[in-house]
């Protein structure tokens, strides 16, 4: 089912005022629902079960617009990838994150809002084949390189889904290909842990993401219409600490908010 609502935003910044009309669509990436949950199943788990941990709509301006001044807790990697170039920018209202030329990794913008079992929602507009990333991490993960659990990353023609934890990120598995394992080795031993689905998304247009994740399945939908999934060990780590969005290109995100369905 395809979910469209013209809203329109209006707010007051710098004295002046601004307004937003956008069309939201709906992409739904659950896990644990299962394939045939509709949005509605998954708004009706938030109103019985979450418990909003964070949100942000990005209607403020920085301060100095040379730097990176997101305020409310948000931490990039600006300073130690891109030498402190600004890549992380409050525009009209929402988030444009831009990977700096001389950068040497992608743009990583995250926040803490832990759980195990949780929903996301947030609405996002790629502008290139690069797409955008939604990592969930633990930096107290010590079994994975820099924590990584789980991801979801959406390219125009297709949305990938990885199990970090036990896949790719594996520290045994990340050991073997840095010590120089074929790429056979490699892939006979994540073979489980990727799950590939073709879509057809416009470049410059806003969807709306739901991330819900609970147990050890992830499935997604975009405008309602089912994008594939993956049902993996390490989606199931006890702790999701941040969530990150990943750019390599640009990408636009807005309207964030994450519930957690841990109860008490």
């Amino acid at each position: 089912m395809i979910q469209t609502l013209a809203v329109l935003q209006v707010s007051l910044r710098n004295g002046r005022m601004h307004a937003k009309l956008w069309i939201r669509f709906t992409l739904v990436l659950v896990i644990g629902v299962g394939a045939t949950a509709s949005v509605e199943e998954v708004n009706r788990l938030i109103l019985a079960e979450g418990k909003l941990v964070f949100e942000d709509d990005f209607d403020r301006s920085e301060r100095d617009d040379s730097k990176e001044q997101l305020d409310r807790g948000w931490v990039t990697n600006s300073e130690k990838r891109a030498a402190g170039t600004k890549q992380a920018d409050l525009q009209d209202g929402y988030l444009r994150i831009t990977m700096a030329p001389h950068a040497n990794h992608g743009v990583s913008v995250r926040h803490d809002a832990p759980f195990d079992d949780g929903v996301v929602q947030v609405r996002f507009r790629i502008h290139d084949n690069k797409g955008i990333g939604f990592n969930f991490n633990d930096p107290n993960c010590k079994v994975s390189h820099a924590g990584h659990i789980c991801h979801v990353g959406v390219k125009p023609k297709q949305v990938d889904f990885r199990d970090g934890k036990t896949g790719i990120f594996d520290l045994k598995i990340r050991e073997k290909r840095l010590a120089g394992a074929s790429k056979e080795v490699i892939n006979a031993l994540t073979k489980d842990k990727f799950a590939y689905h073709d879509v057809d998304l416009d470049l410059g247009r806003w969807y709306e993401m739901t991330i819900l994740i609970r147990d050890d399945v992830l499935s997604a939908w975009i405008d309602g219409i089912y994008a594939g999934s993956l049902k993996s060990e390490g989606i199931d780590h006890s702790v999701k600490q941040n969530m990150a969005f990943a750019v390599s290109g640009t990408a636009d995100v807005d309207d964030l908010r994450i519930w957690s369905l841990d109860g008490d």
